[in-house]
């Protein structure tokens, strides 16, 4: 019995030390667990305050450089300013210094554009462990502080920002070039005088910016010398020598009355030494005006309704209009209007006259060469001469007008119309018939005294008209005189006797104070 108990008691003990045993180890489990978590969760929480210490920090990782320089530890304004330091000498360093002939230009980085984009690739440095998730930017700092980030600033300009300096440079370098000059002095001897050229200058602004920008490439900013080039004018002393020959002539002979011969020389001075350049086309109704009493015209036979003279104001003006037409087409100028008269003028060939009234009918002339030419107009003997002088032509050596009568009408018989305020057998031609003529005058040239070429010039038709001649009433008839009664000597030349009429009818008389058929309808 005893034993039993005792065996009893055993086994309680012995279960009663495993139990506490068993509480011992779970009792240490639990505070290695506790220790072990303790330790994890006091990591955890140092690993959370660095990581919140290092994502929360306002400066540049390690490992970011910009242009080579580490911006470890800088916030962002001191990268920028360290950045914009260790570029700004670059900056200074861009003078643009541009000569000339003594003078000098300079240009800063500025006038230029020039700059880095420091402040972008800054920002973009400054990015760097700040983008993404707090995994993503851990990482990103940690890449950064192993393995470097690096970043590079740009250099940019703009060239073009100086090519209005370099157009105010132009205006103060460049010179135009002059032509020689020539004056005409047809009253004086030498008739021409001259004023040598002037080489100007042309600076060569496209070349010289692509020449700024290929030295601003090349960080080449030793001095740079404005190219120019020379700028040579159309025509040299040389040249305008050779305006000097005389390339034409032509002259009509003065006559009619001191009126009439006072208003040729009153309208020819309107050409005396005209220059008319290449293009440039004389009218001689402008070069006049009005051709009337206002302007010192006097009263001269003039061709009225085409068939009859009557004097007015400025009679004699086609004499000047028809020489000038006479001298420009014998140089070979293009007429660009020219009118013939009713009836051909007896001062120069069929067809070769330039009729004038102010301001319907006008002449006018145009330079058609590449050189001026020069008018010359004097009177000489009873002449009117007019020259050209101008730049003699090499292809011939002269012009001839010729003209061919195409068609001739015979002259018509006056139309007779009696006038009672006529003496009985009175007789008067108002206007006199005149035989129709058609013309085609042409231009001849010669080469070395041979015909190379003729060009027709101008057609010219004159009308044929029918004259007008007013009688008296018929004479009535005389009774004879006894010879007896003729006085002693008086005899015609003829030795007809003084009162002798022949048929018994007055002999007809012509208009012996007409002016001469060559006047105008002006």
């Amino acid at each position: 019995m005893q034993s039993t108990t005792q065996s009893s008691r055993e086994a309680v003990r012995r279960k009663a030390v495993r139990r506490r045993r068993k509480n011992a180890m779970n009792a240490m489990y639990k505070a290695v667990v506790m220790m072990i978590f303790t330790v994890v969760f006091l990591a955890v929480l140092g690993a959370g305050a660095y990581a919140y210490h290092v994502l929360n920090s306002d400066e540049f990782y390690p490992g970011v450089t910009v242009d080579g320089l580490s911006l470890q530890g800088l916030k962002f304004e001191e990268g920028l300013k360290a950045v914009s330091d260790l570029r700004q000498p670059e900056l200074d360093a861009m003078k643009l210094i541009l000569r000339h002939e003594g003078h000098e230009w300079e240009y800063s980085y500025t006038d230029i554009g020039a700059s880095f984009n420091i402040e972008d690739v800054v920002e973009e440095a400054y990015q760097v462990g700040r983008r993404g998730n707090i995994f993503e930017r851990l990482r990103d700092i940690y890449e950064a502080s192993r393995n470097g980030r690096h970043f590079t600033t740009t250099l940019t300009y703009d060239i073009s920002l100086l090519e209005d300096e370099l157009q105010a440079i132009a205006e103060r370098i460049n010179i135009e070039p002059v032509d020689a000059q020539i004056e005409f002095h047809p009253d004086s001897n030498p008739k021409f005088t001259f004023t040598k050229e002037v080489i100007g200058k042309g600076m060569l602004v496209e070349q010289a910016m692509a020449d700024i920008k290929a030295k601003v490439d090349a960080k080449d900013f030793t001095p740079y010398e404005i190219p120019v080039q020379p700028l040579y004018p159309k025509y040299t002393l040389e040249e305008v020598k050779t305006w000097t020959s005389r390339i034409a002539v032509y002259s009509t002979k003065l006559s009619g009355t001191s009126q009439r011969i006072h208003n040729i020389t009153l309208s020819s001075k309107s050409f005396d030494g005209l220059r008319l350049d290449p293009g440039e086309v004389f009218s001689l109704n402008e070069a006049t005006g009005p051709r009337d009493k206002a302007h010192g015209y006097l009263d001269a036979p003039v061709i009225k309704e085409g068939k009859k003279l009557v004097d007015e104001p400025g009679g004699g003006n086609c004499q000047t209009s028809t020489t000038l037409y006479g001298a420009a087409i014998r140089a070979d100028l293009e007429i660009v209007e020219r009118w013939h008269h009713s009836w051909p003028s007896s001062y120069t060939e069929v067809g070769q006259d330039a009729t004038v009234d102010y301001p319907n009918l006008d002449l006018k002339i145009r330079n058609n060469k590449d050189t001026p030419v020069f008018f010359n107009r004097y009177i000489s003997n009873g002449r009117l001469y007019v020259e050209v002088y101008g730049k003699a032509p090499t292809d011939y050596d002269k012009i001839e007008v010729v003209s061919v009568i195409l068609q001739r009408t015979e002259k018509p018989a006056e139309k007779v119309v009696q006038d009672n305020t006529l003496k009985p057998g009175e007789e008067i031609i108002e206007y006199e018939s005149r035989p129709g003529i058609k013309v085609q005058t042409y231009r001849v040239y010669y080469k070395d005294g041979k015909e190379i070429k003729r060009v027709k010039e101008a057609y010219s038709n004159y009308p044929k008209i029918v004259g007008k001649k007013r009688v008296g009433p018929p004479k009535p008839p005389e009774e004879a005189v006894p010879e007896a009664q003729t006085p002693l000597g008086a005899q015609k030349p003829d030795g007809q006797p003084a009162n002798d009429v022949g048929n018994g009818s007055a002999p007809s008389t012509e208009n012996s104070t007409d002016a001469p058929s060559d006047e105008m309808s002006e």
